[in-house]
């Protein structure tokens, strides 16, 4: 199986995974805007057990956002890296920090309705309102 590599801004952290998401979307709510401070996030989940930290695990600083969500990023330069679902045990990486190019790319939009007013998206990805299932 082919592998990638991610890391933040620094260098301090580095990552590898399976090039193998379960799925690969754009997220508009207001706090992944928050989160990374753009109009979106582009984001891989996988389970978390399949991430090694190769180096830099000192460097991972995390927040607790919700009782169900925990955010990661680099305590040095303070590249958003990833969101952690407790419940899922899903890993929601954030696409910018690959080194390597994935094999898949994004296949959908959610949260649309809460996306930044001034983004307009110009793709032809389904769209939800917020989760699919959740509409």
């Amino acid at each position: 199986m082919s592998m990638l590599t991610a890391s933040c801004l620094c260098g301090a952290v580095q990552l590898r995974l399976p090039d193998r998401f379960d799925y690969v979307g754009h997220c508009h709510c207001s706090e992944c805007r928050k989160f990374t401070g753009a109009a979106f996030s582009s984001v891989g989940g996988l389970d978390a057990a399949l991430v090694t930290t190769v180096r830099g695990a000192e460097a991972i600083a995390l927040y607790d956002k919700s009782a169900e969500t925990r955010l990661a990023f680099c305590r040095h330069c303070g590249a958003s890296l990833y969101s952690l679902k407790r419940s899922s045990n899903k890993l929601n990486l954030r696409l910018g920090i690959l080194d390597t190019p994935p094999s898949q790319t994004p296949t959908f939009h959610i949260f649309v309705g809460s996306k930044a007013p001034w983004h307009e998206i110009c793709d032809t990805l389904p769209r939800f309102t917020t989760r699919p299932g959740e509409e």
